[in-house]
């Protein structure tokens, strides 16, 4: 009887390890004053930690369509090209937090594919310089310009449309091999989500404002997938309490993708001030 009971107590032992291996929060102690008798007082908080979440995201983040796509499909559409719904390079000064400098290294990302497709070599220079401050910013430099200096390169051949379109292409490769094995998860994930919010949002801007907009809407019908994992990334880092608004503005834009197999003008309408929202509150 006492094996049994042994056996039973270390098993159970086990799955609470398991539980906690599997829990994204971990806790520290956070100072709260002192107390009538003058000793410092502590509380135990939870802390998100994207490390433990590390797999789902670079799992997630796989699946995801690329966001040329969209830039590739637009310009196919006839759409033309609206510098004005870009991320202006002086933002980037604003980005302060690590979380805004993710978001902000992912908007400028679709910016540069955006602007590649449509050869404006011009913007492609300047977003290459703003992207290598955020990269420095968030000391990935080793990691991300270091090793190829895509971006610099990307600078000097603006004016190459071939080469400027191998070298993005390489870039964003490049991004994404050195991301998926780094120890930086949580900058994965926000820029991803940055990248695709940016593409979703010049899909839906530049279709408001086309005269003729069939064409686009069959491409905005096309992104439902692309939607739900956007919102499974939210999901995964909404444990962290700076994240967790965004998470709560996209459902949304998921439920019109999920309940419209199609989506027309109407839906449209609904959709392109939500990701003008989940946008504008990224930058702010």
């Amino acid at each position: 009887m006492k094996n049994l009971f042994t056996k039973h107590l270390l098993l159970f032992g086990m799955a609470l390890i398991l539980v906690s291996a599997c829990n994204s929060s971990s806790k520290t102690k956070e100072k709260k004053g002192t107390t009538s008798s003058g000793q410092e007082a502590y509380v135990e908080v939870e802390v998100f930690d994207a490390v433990k979440v590390k797999d789902q995201i670079v799992e997630t983040i796989r699946k995801m369509p690329s966001e040329k796509e969209i830039a590739t499909l637009l310009n196919e559409a006839g759409a033309s090209y609206i510098l004005d719904l870009t991320v202006p390079a002086e933002q980037a000064e604003k980005l302060m937090t690590k979380s805004d400098q993710s978001f902000g290294l992912g908007l400028y990302s679709f910016d540069l594919l955006y602007a590649s497709v449509y050869n404006r070599g011009d913007v492609a220079a300047e977003i290459s310089d703003v992207s290598e401050q955020l990269i420095d910013q968030l000391g990935l430099r080793d990691e991300l310009i270091s090793s190829k200096n895509y971006l610099g390169r990307i600078k000097v051949n603006a004016d190459n449309k071939d080469s400027l379109d191998y070298l993005v292409a390489q870039d964003l490769n490049h991004f994404h091999q050195q991301m998926s094995t780094g120890d930086q998860p949580d900058v994965y994930a926000l820029s991803v989500i940055g990248s695709n919010v940016e593409a979703l949002y010049i899909l839906s801007q530049s279709t408001l404002l086309a005269n003729n907009n069939a064409k686009m809407l069959d491409i905005m019908s096309r992104q439902t997938e692309r939607v739900k994992l956007v919102f499974t990334l939210l999901e995964i880092m909404s444990g962290d309490e700076n994240i967790k608004p965004y998470y709560e503005q996209f459902k949304p834009v998921v439920t019109i993708f999920e309940e419209n197999q199609k989506i027309t003008e109407k839906e449209l309408a609904e959709i392109g001030p939500l990701m003008e929202t989940v946008r504008k509150n990224i930058l702010n």
